[in-house]
């Protein structure tokens, strides 16, 4: 499902319609490969009823919150050029009210050193990632005929990185969604059933360099994710064309 800038925005004014079961989908899967507990019907509570189901901790209601603002930021500064700006105001607003912006620790580049559990790779340190994503960001804004290779390769190079002190793994996907969009790429939202397999891909790709299994898991995505949304054919050719 290839949807662009324009496409995106102007779905956005269309209620009860593809945009908003768009965001759960993407935000679903996402969320859940934090560790969130919201439940698909959870999370669509939350954004049409503005109400919370359930039991959840409460800093994942804060950033399962947070995360449906972020995806319509994402959507705004879908047109726009990457830089580290634009990724300051998407953490900020993803952690805003967390414990992480109590100690007033978010919407800038990470302060301390972090770490993944039970993972045996080395993270960039505070001092290196200014210079680390100020190139990794310049690569890619001179990068033609985007693929999603690139993309592939920015993921692994920006969760290796980990630029931010936490949130970083739904921030990378928040990256890729926009990535598609402004490269008219198949939308990719890494779907549970391939969590597994992202997980591992990513980490052999942080180790090795090589992407094979990652973008097979990208495209996996990307065919799941078509065959989800057939449905919405029609009225994404009506879009387009009420567009142009």
């Amino acid at each position: 499902m290839k949807v662009n800038s324009k496409q995106f925005k102007y779905m956005a004014k269309i209620t009860n319609s593809l945009y908003e079961d768009l965001k759960i989908e993407f935000l679903y899967h996402s969320n859940h490969l934090e560790g969130s507990t919201f439940s698909k019907e959870e999370l669509d509570n939350l954004l049409n009823e503005k109400k919370v189901l359930g039991i959840h901790p409460l800093d994942d209601v804060i950033e399962t919150k947070n995360s449906l603002e972020v995806f319509d930021k994402v959507i705004s500064d879908s047109d726009k050029k990457l830089d580290k700006f634009i990724l300051f105001d998407w953490h900020k607003l993803l952690k805003k009210g967390t414990v992480d912006d109590e100690i007033h620790n978010i919407g800038f580049w990470k302060k301390y050193e972090n770490k993944l559990r039970n993972v045996d790779l080395k993270l960039a340190l505070p001092g290196e990632v200014e210079n680390l994503m100020f190139n990794l960001i310049a690569d890619w804004n001179e990068k033609q005929n985007i693929t999603i290779k690139d993309i592939a390769i920015f993921h692994y190079e920006f969760e290796l990185i980990h630029p931010f002190q936490d949130g970083n793994g739904r921030l990378g996907r928040f990256i890729i969604l926009k990535q598609c969009i402004e490269s008219n790429i198949d939308l990719i939202a890494i779907d549970n059933e391939y969590s597994e397999e992202y997980k591992k891909a990513l980490y052999t790709a942080q180790k090795t360099n090589d992407i094979k299994d990652l973008v097979k898991v990208f495209e996996k995505c990307q065919s799941r994710l078509n065959d989800k949304f057939k449905g919405y054919d029609s009225l994404l050719e009506q879009i387009k064309q009420n567009i142009n």
